[in-house]
């Protein structure tokens, strides 16, 4: 009988994990969160701006995209996760480019770049679809083509 309920307890336990494994979603964060998240990057950007400015001058800020040194005139930021891949945003999150834009940072980061004279871009960008091509699911499948924010600061001479 002891044997029975230690094997029906583990048995239970193995199940629990194995649902918590299948079926638990991460938590989402909250649009005052991402707010947040989003006012850091943006002081970031800012702290390093006139640093950046003088690299590309000199030839040696590594652009993104196809990797270049060459001077440009500008630069453009991909906001970043902590895995130093594009943080990207599902289409039903409700924060857009104006929740970002009246944030504290990125309103500190558009100061100093009117105060050095240059111009401030934020660009929502879309994720083009993910490769599902199966008919027989489009009932069931809600598509949901992320999006990401890069910012581009420019006008500076080289």
């Amino acid at each position: 009988m002891k044997e029975n309920m230690n094997t029906i307890l583990i048995i239970l336990l193995i199940c629990g994990i194995a649902y918590l494994a299948l079926f638990h979603q991460p938590k989402q964060e909250t649009p005052a969160e991402l707010k947040q998240w989003f006012s850091t990057q943006m002081v970031m950007i800012s702290e390093g701006l006139e640093k950046d400015i003088a690299l590309d001058k000199q030839g040696q800020y590594p652009h993104s995209g196809k990797q270049s040194f060459e001077p440009k005139g500008s630069i453009t930021y991909v906001l970043l996760d902590k895995d130093r891949t594009r943080f990207e945003l599902s289409q039903f999150t409700e924060l857009g480019s104006s929740d970002i834009e009246s944030t504290r940072g990125y309103l500190q980061l558009k100061n100093k770049a009117e105060n050095l004279g240059l111009s401030i871009r934020l660009n929502e960008i879309d994720v083009e679809g993910d490769g599902v091509q199966t008919w027989n699911e489009l009932d069931e499948y809600i598509a949901d083509y992320p999006r990401f924010y890069t910012v581009t600061i420019s006008g500076w001479s080289v």
